[in-house]
């Protein structure tokens, strides 16, 4: 019996004594702290906002799209993130991107709508370019409008108008009025059918 305790002893000693080994050997890794130099920025309200801000929505397991800020301010009474440098990337279906950049926007969380502002540029995977000085997308109906001056091309068309409603779902673009379109053809020589006089 007093054997089987010494061996019992032992055993807790090998195991407290190769435990404290290891904790001596293998310091836990520490992090270190990131010092920024100052405090969050602070608003003239005096309110602070972040630094860089990223979001993705996903949709059953699928990204619908996602805004990267590069300052944000967040006011939580009205669910509202104000935003500065922003970039919007929408994930389409068929595996391409429609990418959105404007100087500023707001972001509403409660009702899921963004609106950019100042220098909005989109551009698409095959080359089509979208202009305007604001423009607002509101998940819940999947719509993007604008009523400020709009450019749309391409690499063989330009067209310019006041308003713009895009249903994204339909893949369908409409421009409300002062419509102006100019068209690059394909090719040289007259259009089909058409004949040289």
């Amino acid at each position: 019996m007093k054997r089987l305790r010494w061996i019992i002893l032992a055993i807790m000693a090998a195991i407290l004594a190769g435990a404290g080994l290891a904790a001596l050997l293998h310091q836990p890794a520490r992090l270190p702290s990131l010092d920024s130099g100052a405090e969050a920025p602070l608003d003239a309200d005096g309110r602070p906002r972040m630094r860089g801000l990223t979001y993705t929505h996903v949709e059953q397991g699928a990204r619908k799209w996602s805004l990267k800020a590069n300052g944000a301010r967040y006011e939580e009474d009205t669910g509202k993130v104000y935003l500065t440098e922003v970039h919007i990337e929408f994930y389409r279906s068929d595996g391409n991107t429609i990418k959105l950049r404007g100087d500023q926007g707001v972001y509403n969380q409660k009702t899921q709508v963004v609106t950019l502002q100042g220098h909005v540029d989109g551009r698409t995977a095959d080359g089509n370019r979208l202009l305007t000085d604001w423009i607002t997308y509101r998940e819940k109906d999947k719509v993007a409008e604008t009523d400020a001056e709009v450019t749309v091309q391409g690499s063989q068309y330009k067209v310019q108008g006041k308003g713009m409603l895009v249903l994204v779902e339909k893949n369908k673009v409409i421009l409300k009025s002062k419509v102006r379109s100019t068209f690059i053809p394909q090719g040289t020589g007259p259009p089909p059918g058409a004949t040289k006089d």
